[in-house]
């Protein structure tokens, strides 16, 4: 230990006698440390760090599956797998995507909570406490009920996180007979982003398995996992296809463990960022070494006298590492506070928010990996010029005097292996780069069957309280968009409950052409529904293949009509005219809506994600069946924080208690869409431009030492 603190004083004396030396080491150094540090940070937190729910590994989420589509189950579904599949311990359902309710009447701005409806076991099942108050009791999963939990952050901001509020009355929706229950604890807003839970009863029937409107949450059995679940339900699956064909038929299911749901898109980029980042280092570890070695020529008489004075080859050895792994921890400290402004830009770049019990943040793990990382690279840079010091011959140094030495053979074998290695590591990273770039615009350039330009959207849900039937929510949808094109500056604006690329999960319904069998009704797809305007397609410039676009005439007391897309059209009628034919949307439903005919083809467009398979899209007029949760669009060239004020201003004259929300340009959406991809990019840029600044440093740190070892 004695030896140890006398290296730390001689180490640190070194450094400040040679501060220009240091700060190039420790910012080269800091620069590395402080990117990998921020990439880790997001590697722990989605690959590492065990979820905040108890056991969470033995947590999965199950799906069906048709066709290769993921789809939704139904209530009876939910009961059937915790009741014949003896590994689940428990099963929790909730409806997945997120809807809306909107409140007001407190005297606040209207605001827009987003909200699941989900079993009272939920909390349980993913071993969460409440904060305040309890769950629902199981009557509530049976019958409609209007109790509500709401979450930490709503409970805080709103109701000033009194405890008072259990058993409250609120208004959603413009209805004011829901009533707090509970409060969920600190940054739970799972799946996320979510702001109140309701109660799925009465909204989920228990005896159609047709009905699918919810996601299984399933506690499995120690130790078994997700293999043996997924064996299970493929054996339930088999069963109730022969029990129930006319539902079941064609239907899998399929278990997915809960880290892969959060991780599974973004894995294989976070290890190609790792691996960026860990090149980046090896490249400033190679500057350093290059920087050490050409500091260490000048010291070999130093080091020459100490050994002639008696001081031993493996003190000086341990007296070089101290110093460069002093220097390395330094360097982060200096990393750490780049790490945060690493994660500042990384979080920018995403677009959105990640769940707020999946935050990424430099914990305990963190720093222990940022230590043991400085530790590791203060060893790596500094022991091959430590080495070549304490190994130099005492006589040849001590003749040649104070006149300053010519490099020696082993530092210009090292240096040279250095410097090839730095430009080897920059090349590739820069080539990497150049090949993501040319992807990310091939994949803009790609035909996505709409254009976006100048296109801003935004969201409303209307309360089912005051838009109680279809007349209502159609007359309303009338005035906002008569109101929108009326605003100066506005080209167009259209209607749709789900814009392509929006990211808004669905049910997936399947649909019906009349005359199909059983059988082929049984093989088809899930579908896109969409209630639209009728100037949808041209405001998108979606093409029309064949037949009309919906006109004003189309409306509830005219022929029930749609319009399907190229890609369904050919499916369901290969090599025929679809125009004139009839479609029926959710066969399975209790009371299915009415056979369509179909007066239109449209044009394939990317629904889901930028470069992926279009869409099965079925497009059904917005006066013919209203949906009080659809998507506006707007085409202006006006700024959008002044479009986003006067939209506001024109829907408030409106209802001036109903709230909009998810305003974003349609440009933004969908680099959203390819946020993994616009991660990858920008980062190995700015890795690839690091790296190559850093081996021009090291080259020319080099040459400038060997021109002046030659002046000398």
């Amino acid at each position: 230990m004695e030896t140890l603190f006398r290296n730390l004083r001689l180490a640190a004396r070194q450094i400040w006698r040679q501060p220009g030396f240091s700060i190039a080491v420790i910012v080269t150094l800091g620069l590395a440390i402080g990117a990998n540090t921020a990439i880790f940070s997001f590697v722990h937190a989605l690959l590492i760090r065990p979820f905040p729910f108890r056991d969470a590994e033995q947590l999965v989420e199950i799906r069906s599956v048709r066709g290769g589509q993921d789809g939704k189950l139904s209530m009876r579904e939910i009961l059937d797998i915790k009741e014949q599949i003896s590994i689940v311990q428990d099963i929790a359902a909730h409806t997945g995507g997120a809807g809306g309710y909107n409140y007001s009447g407190d005297g606040g701005r209207p605001e827009e909570w987003r909200a699941i409806l989900t079993t009272g076991n939920l909390f349980e099942v993913l071993g969460v406490p409440l904060a305040v108050g309890g769950k629902w009791p199981d009557l509530a999963d049976r019958e409609r009920d209007y109790r509500v939990i709401l979450t930490h952050s709503v409970w805080q901001n709103r109701f000033a996180g009194k405890h008072d509020v259990v058993g409250r009355k609120i208004a959603l929706d413009h209805a004011a007979g829901y009533q707090i229950h509970g409060v969920a604890g600190p940054g739970f807003d799972f799946p996320s982003g979510i702001q109140v839970y309701r109660s799925l009863g009465g909204f989920a029937p228990r005896d159609r398995k047709g009905f699918r409107n919810v996601v299984g949450i399933a506690r499995i059995n120690r130790p078994h996992g997700v293999k043996r679940l997924q064996a299970e339900l493929d054996v339930l699956a088999r069963n109730l296809a022969s029990q129930h064909p006319d539902s079941n038929a064609a239907l899998g299911f399929r278990a997915v463990p809960f880290r892969e749901i959060y991780s599974g898109n973004v894995k294989a980029y976070l290890l190609v960022l790792l691996a960026a980042v860990g090149s980046v280092l090896l490249i400033a570890c190679a500057n350093v070494v290059n920087l050490m070695l050409s500091r260490a020529l000048r010291r070999d008489r130093e080091m020459a006298v100490r050994i002639a004075l008696g001081a031993g080859r493996k003190d000086l050895l341990g007296q070089l590492l101290t110093e460069s792994t002093l220097l390395s921890l330094m360097a982060a400290m200096v990393g750490l506070g780049l790490a945060w402004w690493w994660m500042k830009l990384l979080r920018a770049i995403i677009g959105f928010e990640l769940p707020a019990w999946l935050q990424v943040s430099i914990d305990a793990q963190v720093l222990l990996f940022t230590l043991v990382l400085a530790l590791l690279t203060g060893i790596l840079s500094g022991l091959a010029p430590a080495i070549h010091l304490v190994r130099e011959s005492l006589s040849a140094t001590l003749k040649e005097g104070g006149r300053g030495s010519s490099s020696s053979r082993s530092a210009v074998r090292i240096r040279d292996v250095m410097i090839v290695g730095e430009v080897a590591l920059a090349v590739v990273l820069l080539a990497g780069a150049g090949l993501l770039i040319r992807g990310f615009f091939e994949l803009q350039s790609q035909s996505k069957g709409f254009t976006t330009d100048r296109t801003v959207t935004f969201r409303v849900a209307l309360g089912w309280k005051r838009y109680i039937n279809q007349d209502l929510i159609q007359r309303y949808y009338e005035r906002v968009l008569e109101n929108l094109r009326a605003l100066p500056g506005v080209e167009g604006v259209a209607l749709v409950t789900n814009p392509p690329l929006a990211r808004q999960e669905e049910n997936p319904r399947t649909v019906q052409a009349d005359g199909q069998s059983i059988d082929e009704v049984r093989r088809n797809p899930y579908v896109t529904y969409q209630n639209i305007s009728e100037d949808y397609f041209r405001f998108l410039g979606i093409p029309l293949k064949s037949g009309r676009i919906f006109s004003d005439f189309d409306r509830a007391t005219s022929e029930p009509v749609a319009i399907v897309s190229e890609r369904l059209a050919n499916l369901l009628w290969p090599g025929q005219d679809p125009i004139g034919r009839r479609i029926l949307h959710d066969p399975n439903a209790a009371k299915p809506g009415p056979y369509r005919k179909v007066v239109g083809v449209a044009g394939n467009v990317q629904q889901q994600e930028l470069g992926g398979e279009p869409g099965f899209d079925l497009f059904v007029p917005y006066r013919q069946a209203s949906d009080g949760n659809q998507y506006i669009l707007v085409r202006s060239n006006t700024p959008l924080p002044e479009l986003e004020r006067k939209i506001e201003q024109s829907v408030w004259s409106i209802d001036p208690e109903q709230s909009i929300f998810n305003f974003k340009s349609y440009e933004q959406r969908i680099l959203d869409s390819i946020w993994q991809l616009r991660i990858s990019r920008t980062l190995l840029i700015l890795f690839g431009l690091v790296a190559l600044t850093l081996a021009a440093i090291g080259i020319y740190g080099v040459i400038a030492y060997m021109v002046g070892q030659r002046t000398k």
